[in-house]
């Protein structure tokens, strides 16, 4: 019968195995640094941006911000804790 301690070194090395193979996979798939992609890219030249409209309604910085599944809504959160379901086409909040 094995100890605990014994149990518990078994369980520590599997541990660190696996570890090691999955820092050995992410390497696999991050093998190319940003740059050497940029470089590839065609540059856009001149992008200008222009504000259309503006969700008003965070006391506090947004913290995040995505669309709906339905592409019409956009849910912002921001460090005041409020989450704010927005309609994307009048930018009125929805309820």
């Amino acid at each position: 019968m094995t100890s605990r301690h014994d149990t518990l070194a078994t369980l520590k090395t599997e541990s660190e195995t696996l570890k090691t193979k999955l820092e050995e996979e992410r390497a696999k798939l991050h093998d190319v640094e940003l740059h050497q992609v940029a470089e590839k890219i065609e540059a856009l030249g001149q992008f200008v941006m222009k504000t259309r409209r503006a969700l008003k309604g965070h006391g506090n910085k947004v913290l995040c911000l995505d669309w709906c599944k339905d592409k019409r809504r956009i849910v912002s959160s921001s460090q005041d804790g409020k989450v704010i379901v927005w309609d994307a086409f009048t930018t009125n909040k929805v309820k």
